[in-house]
């Protein structure tokens, strides 16, 4: 039944790839179908940091074990969607890629390291583009679905985000691609970690630990006068002492770029526990108590923190440039200690005094369709994320790639590791995540 339930399309799938090794299609449908039932779940950083136990040998062995079953579920989540989502031309080529990483890791077994290794750098490179391709396949969708219901209806174009909550096939959709994300978050997370727990590993491009990124975010402060020490304090992909206030900083730091080139004017200022973003750093050289630190995926905050405040800061410059003032300044509040409900509870709250969001559209924000039809709407920065969920070069962050998806993506790196995001605005007021 499983294989069966695989069938149709991505039969193609399998054979558009078949030439470049000796399995066929019917061997890749079966080894799908029987890895699919497999179990899998997200990782905890509590069991990232025992994989250190495991030794070189073993985590490849278990890395390769997951990369099989992973795959294989997200090639059926994504054949199996609705409405033909799954047969438009980007969804078929992020398909195709999937397969051709089932392919590659059976010609390249873990029982030789070298060539594992090669073979899943190469898969963590083939898919750096793919929040674009899903974008796009996501904006096909809804143009051919606009299409199909115009010869029947003279009424104005409907986005999916408007009536995702009327339409169960649009809900499963948006359901089967927080799935996605996830699993595909499990997988791109573990080769990260599993490489850079091996000494030998550490200088392999994969670019997720912030390596480059991170030479401007310390992970403790400076001494009065001395330079910001580049972060370190890593086991694997988890780095030790996160602080997300140096994290939010520099995040600020790219979005203001990016903001400042579309708008050529200085965005607004970001205030951190009401005092400037330079204040606090200069309190924390001298409170080192008040800033928080605990072990976390520092680049999946980074994203999230990139994702909000180059939203913050860009309905502040929309604000302001019809009114012919000057923007107001973004508010963050870390809160800490007693107030929250869980000792390992930490909260971040950004505020802006934009444009605020209309109640029709709040429910919507969420949404994967959300952004592309923004996207459509014509302002070239309007949702302008991180290349990838996996981290980016600051050089890499200035570049306005319109992939979309960033809010509905960050929130599923918040609730990975059990968090949530949380969004309130009232509309010509602003906007607290």
């Amino acid at each position: 039944a499983a294989a069966a339930a695989v069938g149709g399309s991505l039969s193609s799938s399998c054979a558009s790839v078949e030439g470049a090794g000796l399995l066929g299609g019917n061997w890749m449908l079966r080894h799908i179908a029987e890895n699919s039932q497999q179990p899998f779940s997200k990782y905890s950083l509590e069991e990232l940091l025992r994989l250190q136990e495991l030794s070189p040998t073993e985590r490849l062995l278990h890395l390769d074990n997951v990369l099989h079953v992973g795959i294989s579920k997200i090639v059926l989540l994504l054949q199996d969607l609705p409405l033909g989502f799954g047969s438009r031309g980007p969804i078929r080529e992020v398909i195709q890629d999937y397969v051709q990483d089932l392919r590659d890791l059976h010609d390249n077994p873990p029982e030789d390291p070298n060539r594992f290794k090669k073979c899943i750098l190469e898969i963590f490179a083939r898919h750096r583009g793919m929040l674009g391709q899903i974008a796009r396949g996501l904006r096909d969708f809804q143009h051919e679905i606009g299409e199909g219901f115009e010869p029947i209806a003279d009424l104005n174009s409907t986005s999916l985000a408007d009536i995702c909550e009327f339409v169960p096939a649009v809900q499963k959709i948006e359901r089967t691609l927080d799935d996605f994300f996830t699993i595909r978050t499990t997988l791109r997370l573990l080769i990260a970690h599993c490489l850079q727990l091996n000494p030998e590993d550490r200088g392999a491009e994969i670019g997720f630990a912030m390596h480059e990124l991170m030479q401007r975010i310390p992970d403790r402060q400076p001494p009065p006068g001395g330079r910001l020490r580049a972060a370190g304090g890593h086991v694997g992909a988890i780095c030790l002492d996160t602080r997300p206030s140096l994290i939010l900083i520099e995040a600020y730091r790219h979005a203001q770029f990016m903001v400042q080139r579309r708008f050529n004017r200085s965005p607004p200022e970001l205030m951190v526990n009401g005092r400037t973003a330079r204040e606090f750093l200069v309190e924390g050289l001298e409170q080192p108590s008040l800033d928080t630190h605990f072990p976390y995926v520092d680049i999946h905050l980074y994203f999230v923190f990139f994702e909000v405040l180059k939203n913050a800061l860009l309905t502040s410059m929309r604000k302001a440039s019809r009114s012919g003032a000057e923007p107001s300044p973004v508010h963050a509040s870390l809160i800490t200690g007693t107030s929250l409900m869980s000792e390992n509870e930490r909260t971040v709250k950004i505020t802006d005094y934009g444009e605020g969001i209309n109640r029709d559209d709040m429910r919507k924000v969420w949404s994967y369709f959300h952004s592309t039809v923004n996207e459509q709407r014509g302002d070239p920065l309007s949702h302008t994320a991180m290349s990838e969920e996996d981290g980016a070069a600051p050089s890499r962050l200035a570049r306005a790639g319109n992939r979309g998806l960033g809010l509905a993506v960050s929130r599923v790196l918040v609730r990975y590791f059990g968090g949530e995001i949380d969004l309130h605005s009232i509309p010509r007021k602003g906007t607290d995540v």
